[in-house]
């Protein structure tokens, strides 16, 4: 057997075949770059990323419908106020929809600007159901300003201007910055029944103070501060003297301990 060994060329020759080896791997790396960035820009131009995203979810939405994944029922709890056509307005979820199609964080931000609502979480149930748990807000008082009545809650929001019949027996409170204190004069009603079962309006004065108004038409005008203290001196007069029986048409308890009384004849003011 014949053994034939291959002939080294010189070093010069050898070295420049690495090198044209060499160039030749570079030249063709350079190319499919070339052609990768070429082909990535047209996918961009074109949008079929974003095209071909759009299709396998919708394709994989479609799927989980079909396997019975989809908006059969959405139920609601914590709502007593809330109008029906309120929530269907301010949802977006239509029945046999896909569920996972449901944007649940849109819903509950959707669903928050109803005024009423408090709180409210949205939640799926797989397969088919929509859970809505609502915290609505507690009206507290009418509202009137420029000849409009609303509803308010102690926070001075405004809940609905109308179908008013259904709330006539809460306080009213009469003034532009009226909502701004409610939750003030409502605990000082509070504290005092004897003076709350009595009254008919409470208006803001100058964003300072109030002046209560009694069914009986009398007028009490209560101080900026220690307003509290000033009510259960009314109260004690009214349990010792009957004060809101007698012919009187202003009680004003804005000078500290002194309350003075206008008779309903204007002639003659009385200090107690």
């Amino acid at each position: 057997m014949k053994l034939f060994k291959k002939r080294e060329a010189p070093l010069s020759r050898r070295s420049s075949r690495l090198w044209m080896l060499r160039l030749r791997r570079f030249g063709i790396v350079l190319c499919a770059v070339g052609l990768t960035a070429a082909g990535g820009y047209y996918v961009w131009k074109n949008g079929v990323i974003e095209k071909t995203a759009n299709w396998a979810s919708a394709k994989t939405l479609s799927v989980t419908a079909s396997a019975g994944f989809k908006v059969n029922d959405i139920f609601v709890t914590g709502r007593e106020r809330i109008p029906a056509a309120d929530l269907i307005a301010h949802l977006d979820i239509r029945q046999n929809a896909p569920i996972f199609s449901v944007d649940i964080a849109q819903a509950q931000q959707s669903l928050s600007e109803i005024p009423w609502i408090q709180s409210v979480s949205v939640t799926r149930r797989l397969p088919g159901t929509i859970y809505i748990d609502i915290k609505e807000r507690a009206p507290a008082a009418l509202w009137q300003y420029q000849k409009k009545l609303s509803v308010i809650d102690r926070t001075g929001r405004v809940l609905t201007s109308k179908d008013l019949q259904n709330y006539k027996d809460l306080p009213l409170v009469v003034g532009e910055s009226a909502p701004e204190s409610v939750a003030e004069i409502l605990q000082y009603l509070h504290a005092e029944p004897e003076i709350a079962k009595t009254i008919e309006s409470a208006t803001r004065v100058g964003g300072r103070r109030w002046d209560l108004k009694l069914k009986n038409g009398l007028t009490v005008k209560l101080p900026e501060r220690e307003t509290e203290f000033a009510l259960r001196k009314l109260v004690s007069q009214q349990k010792k003297h009957g004060i809101f029986e007698k012919n009187i048409a202003t009680i004003d308890l804005r000078v500290p301990d002194q309350m003075v009384v206008e008779p309903a004849d204007k002639q003659n003011k009385t200090n107690i």
